[in-house]
């Protein structure tokens, strides 16, 4: 749900400007774990993958989705770990 800018309160404002930080500082977590290159600049954010492709986003919940996205596709990637039991 997208909200006008436009007609939020001061503290409207300032409660959504906090959620951005945020949800930046989740993505930029997320996308170096991973491996991956977020470069921020002052209205949008480039994200460099393993590959050396680039993505650009404009709003911070486009970013945590994407971010979102590749790990958990990263996560699925991993071999998985058996356990054996000696008895």
């Amino acid at each position: 749900m997208k909200c006008s800018l436009k007609c939020l309160s001061w503290s409207e404002e300032k409660a959504l400007a906090e959620k951005q930080l945020k949800l930046i500082k989740k993505s930029e977590i997320k996308l170096i774990q991973m491996g991956y290159t977020l470069v921020s600049r002052n209205t949008y954010w480039i994200v460099y993958d393993l590959v050396g492709d680039r993505k650009v986003f404009e709003s911070p919940e486009d970013l945590y989705r994407y971010s979102y996205r590749r790990r958990y596709k990263h996560g699925l990637l991993k071999s998985p770990t058996f356990v054996i039991k000696k008895e």
